[in-house]
């Protein structure tokens, strides 16, 4: 007796046969598993046994003989609950003698009841595109995950609330699911946060949408109340709707944590993980491996308020999803890729009180501990922010201001304007911040005068070549946005402003500056 059911291996679904038979060796009742077989998978034939036993109590089968049950590929370890229905089948397939699931193409997946009921399970989604990548003609899953499954164009659907129902389907008995399948694109929800909703802080605005048209890394400092958090949720209102496969994509890592939601599949994901997280919590681990929050935030935004309050590990671990899009994690038992390809946004108080700068006297940290506190961001990790602001409190007057500000709809247009230059220039996926150095030079069209800027920012400032290279990325952005062919001095004084400002100001620290290579700003 033979079935198919799905595991899930990282964000990957793998396909796995269960074969079972009666076997001499093993004792009346006795139930054998092999195939490296998790805690969780043995749980489940308990399960699965307490579910089935109602059925097969009156049926006659062999005294004197055990059961073996082999999980294949052998050397692949299996864990979860997905396994608990198919174990059922196997189970009462072999007891009723059922016909094999590999010969109708029926694949299963389920958590089960002890009194036989099929309960929702994670990863749907990514089940049935392995399903539908191995050719098979038919899905049996819970009920409750029919919404999510109807998401994936592919295999027809078997939606079943207990093992009987199952066994119906396998019997040729039960008609496959008439709804809708694929994605549909949805608009924006009406709460959504919008930038209409934001009085003042024109530079900071003006900033996110450099940001989110060539996908520039963004780090705000201010004190508490300035607006760091109100913009940051409001940066995915201005970036486009995700393509079909990116949502794929997103879906695909989405389905392996929890369920999806089908009204918002199409908008970029926005993560905002506490500062307590831990490491594995942000780059993914555990066991069996799953997805952290940078893989979560894939194709969208992830939000760190708190900057330096991460643990530094968690803080250098950014370094590579930021230059790469992609987390490597090793582990002794498996070696995984997540995809990583996110735009961050961070923030930070100026001291850890937040008020340092301020003349009213609300500030007691000293120097050292200011000193201590900005030292957690190591100089490479800053050095890689394209955009740095400092953010002001708005004043009363602008607060009461009557009317509204530029709705999101308004920057998204210009936003989408500068893509699809972007994407004349490099190809599809390919931004600013992404393309390779010299493509992005070659695009600049620099002329004397901008070098001349450009060896004098250099030379003053003690920028490092990354710092000059991402300085000329986001003046390349800056000349999409407004529609030319080749950066000007004002594009580059633009992008110098952004990257310098709050560094003259004796608030962030200046990154990659190399020692003796220019005065001291204080």
């Amino acid at each position: 007796m033979r079935i198919l059911g799905v595991v899930l291996d990282g964000i990957d679904g793998i396909e796995v046969t269960l074969e079972a038979r009666f076997d001499p060796n093993y004792r009346v009742n006795c139930i054998r598993i092999v195939g490296l077989a998790e805690p969780t998978v043995k749980e489940g034939l308990d399960r699965a046994r307490s579910a089935v036993w109602p059925l097969v109590r009156g049926v006659a089968y062999h005294q004197s003989q055990g059961i073996l049950i082999n999980l294949a590929p052998a050397d692949l370890r299996k864990s979860g609950r997905t396994l608990d229905l198919p174990l059922a089948m196997v189970y009462a397939g072999l007891q009723l003698g059922l016909r094999d699931s590999t010969k109708s193409g029926l694949c299963f997946l389920g958590e089960l009841g002890l009194s036989g009921s099929v309960r929702a399970v994670r990863g749907v989604f990514t089940a049935i595109m392995a399903a539908k990548r191995e050719g098979r003609t038919g899905v049996v899953l819970p009920e409750a995950n029919l919404t999510e499954a109807r998401l994936v164009e592919g295999p027809d659907l078997y939606p079943v609330q207990t093992v009987m129902d199952a066994i119906d389907v396998l019997s040729g008995k039960r008609a496959p699911d008439s709804g809708p399948r694929g994605m549909n694109a949805r608009g924006r929800p009406l709460d959504a946060p919008d930038f209409r909703d934001v009085k003042g802080q024109f530079s900071i605005r003006r900033a996110c949408e450099i940001a989110a048209s060539g996908r520039h890394n963004l780090l705000m400092e201010g004190p508490p109340g300035s607006g760091k958090t109100m913009m940051a949720r409001r940066l995915p209102s201005i970036l486009p709707p995700l393509t079909e496969q990116q949502a794929l994509d997103v879906a695909r890592i989405t389905s392996v944590v929890r369920n999806l939601d089908s009204r918002t599949m199409h908008l970029p994901p926005f993560r905002a993980p506490h500062h307590s997280a831990t490491p594995a919590g942000l780059i993914g681990g555990g066991q069996p491996l799953r997805p952290g929050e940078f893989s979560l935030a894939h194709h969208g935004v992830l939000f760190m308020d708190e900057f330096p309050e991460f643990d530094r590990r968690a803080l250098e671990m950014l370094r590579e999803p930021m230059e790469e899009r992609v987390v490597h994690i090793t582990r002794a038992t498996a070696i995984k890729d997540f995809p990583a390809d996110f735009l961050l946004v961070a923030a930070m108080n100026p001291c850890p009180c937040g008020y340092h700068g301020k003349r009213d006297g609300r500030c007691r940290c000293t120097e050292r501990q200011v000193t201590s506190y900005r030292g957690r961001i190591s100089g490479p990790l800053l050095d890689r922010f394209d955009l740095r602001v400092l953010l002001r409190p708005v004043t009363g007057e602008a607060l009461l201001e009557e009317g509204e500000g530029e709705p999101s709809a308004s920057i998204l247009e210009r936003v989408l304007g500068a893509r699809e230059r972007q994407t004349h220039r490099f190809g599809p996926g390919i931004f600013n911040s992404t393309a390779p150095d010299r493509v992005v030079l070659r695009s600049c069209g620099l002329r004397s005068e901008e070098r001349r800027l450009l060896v004098r920012l250099l030379t003053e400032y003690g920028m490092s070549a990354r710092a000059l290279r991402r300085l000329q990325r986001v003046s390349r952005t800056l000349a999409d946005l407004a529609g030319e062919e080749r950066v000007t001095e004002l594009h580059l004084m633009e992008a110098s402003g952004f990257r310098l400002s709050a560094e003259l100001e004796g608030s962030i620290p200046l990154a990659g500056r190399a020692r003796g290579s220019g005065p001291e700003v204080t």
